[in-house]
């Protein structure tokens, strides 16, 4: 064969080498707040002029994950899915597109919410076809946020105490989202109360002296749920003594942590104790 002959039939090989199925991944958005769902799509088109004959080992025939920051698989989603054991097949008429999709509502495989954060998704297409083995895959990266879901607000009975009063303190806090809410805590203990004085110097709070069970906690809030902490300070200080009379910063803490935010919230309000008359 001459040499002329040989470099006129090259494209003719190479065109027959050509891989006739295209393959694209994508996630409809690159962030998302949390009670979006994340829509994952896999478009395999027959980029061929002939019909492409496709074989699946079994009847799965595609599959989705999702990995977070550390590399880590956190959902897959054929988990828990059973599937005919027998071979399958589906012809692509030529210039057909097929479209697979599914949704990722980042949750893990054990149904838990997964944290604020970055996560990587990956779409993966198992068809064999003309001779070619092993799966197609992509990935993106994708953020999830959490849009602070939990109003705290704090109130005092009144903003004046004589020297024999009590004062109530309150505490609400509130599930804005509409979706439940869980709540994480280090400890039995939920919140704290706390009275300062105007120099800045801690007088009195509701913990001191007391103890509280090590094991974490947690509570549950529904959509648009609220919870009320309330107390009574005595206008003493921690060491028993009155408190002077003077201006003092009251505070509510509440000390739940929820998807990955740390942190406490609180409110404050300024009351005065009057002197004794």
């Amino acid at each position: 064969m001459t040499l002329a002959l040989c470099a006129a039939l090259a494209p003719v090989s190479q065109a027959q080498a050509a891989d006739p199925l295209s393959f694209q991944f994508t996630a409809d958005k690159a962030g998302y707040t949390r009670s979006e769902q994340a829509v994952l799509t896999i478009q395999v088109k027959n980029t061929s002029a002939l019909p492409l004959v496709i074989n699946f080992s079994n009847g799965q025939q595609y599959d989705f994950a999702a990995r977070d920051a550390s590399g880590a698989t956190v959902w897959t989603w054929s988990t828990g899915k059973s599937f005919d054991p027998s071979g399958s097949q589906r012809v692509l008429a030529a210039g057909e597109t097929w479209t697979l999709q599914e949704t990722w509502a980042f949750v893990t495989d054990g149904g838990q919410g997964v944290l604020d954060g970055s996560y990587t998704v990956s779409g993966t297409f198992l068809g064999n076809y003309v001779g070619k083995t092993g799966s197609k895959s992509g990935e993106q990266a994708v953020t999830l946020t959490t849009p602070d879901a939990l109003q705290v607000t704090f109130t005092t009975d009144k903003s004046s105490y004589g020297r024999l009063d009590t004062a109530t303190l309150t505490l609400t806090v509130t599930n804005t989202a509409p979706y439940a809410l869980t709540v994480d805590f280090n400890s039995a203990q939920l919140y704290d109360f706390s009275a300062t004085s105007s120099s800045g110097t801690t007088v009195w709070s509701w913990s001191n002296g007391k103890t509280f069970d090590p094991t974490p906690q947690e509570i549950v809030l529904a959509p648009g749920e609220s919870r009320q902490y309330q107390t009574t300070w005595g206008l003493t200080q921690n060491n028993g003594l009155a408190a002077p009379s003077g201006t003092y910063t009251v505070r509510g803490t509440f000390l739940g942590i929820y998807y990955g935010q740390q942190g406490t919230k609180d409110g404050a309000a300024q009351i005065q104790i009057r002197p004794l008359l």
